[in-house]
């Protein structure tokens, strides 16, 4: 009996966590840029495994910010901004570009979203970030859409950032905008009673 269970209070999990993240959006990012900026900020140290290139985006940073600190405090300091950056990027990406993709608000349909805004950053992050920030804070010229640094390191960013979609995707991950109105209007019994009308409120939020 309770393995046949399972399934259901499994998808009841995840609707009432997806129901949570339409109700509140740049909380639910904000998360979501942090879970997605550790894990690929994790999985850029763990590519010389697989064959790709080592990033290090914490010293990348603390080169720009902080050149003449130590290794150290260039990780630390660096470190910071990055994450922040993950962040800042997260709730971007919930408030003004993922109300405008045309994909369906379903899993699949917000992993697309979350995967087009990974390509996004990966594309800004090769032909400018790298180029004309990264590179020239460590005195080395990438070259056009850092080409001098080969193909390999250009996929590996790409594979870095579909990581961090991904994984943005997953957690910030609203119901449709009719599904979303009707599950949070049956959890807000009380704002129907009292005779207020969050409609509006909530229409605004899609």
């Amino acid at each position: 009996m309770s393995q046949s269970r399972t399934p259901r209070t499994n998808n009841e999990s995840i609707r009432w966590w997806r129901t949570w993240a339409t109700g509140h959006r740049v909380a639910a990012a904000v998360l979501a840029g942090v879970v997605a900026t550790h894990v690929a900020t994790i999985f850029g140290y763990w590519f010389p495994g697989v064959g790709l290139t080592r990033l290090d985006w914490n010293t990348a940073n603390g080169w720009v910010y902080v050149p003449f600190a130590s290794p150290l405090a260039k990780f630390v300091t660096g470190g910071v901004f990055h994450y922040l950056d993950g962040i800042l990027f997260a709730v971007v990406y919930a408030c003004a570009l993922h109300p405008v993709l045309p994909w369906r608000n379903s899993p699949a349909g917000n992993l697309t979203k979350g995967l087009v805004f990974g390509t996004l950053l990966a594309v800004i992050s090769v032909a400018f970030m790298t180029p004309q920030v990264y590179g020239p804070a460590r005195g080395t010229d990438p070259g056009f859409l850092s080409l001098e640094l080969g193909g390999t390191y250009i996929l590996t960013v790409f594979v870095w950032h579909w990581v961090y979609g991904l994984h943005l995707s997953l957690i910030y991950n609203p119901l449709p905008a009719t599904e979303g109105l009707a599950e949070l209007s049956e959890r807000t019994p009380s704002a129907a009673g009292d005779g207020r009308d969050e409609s509006p409120v909530l229409a605004k939020d899609h």
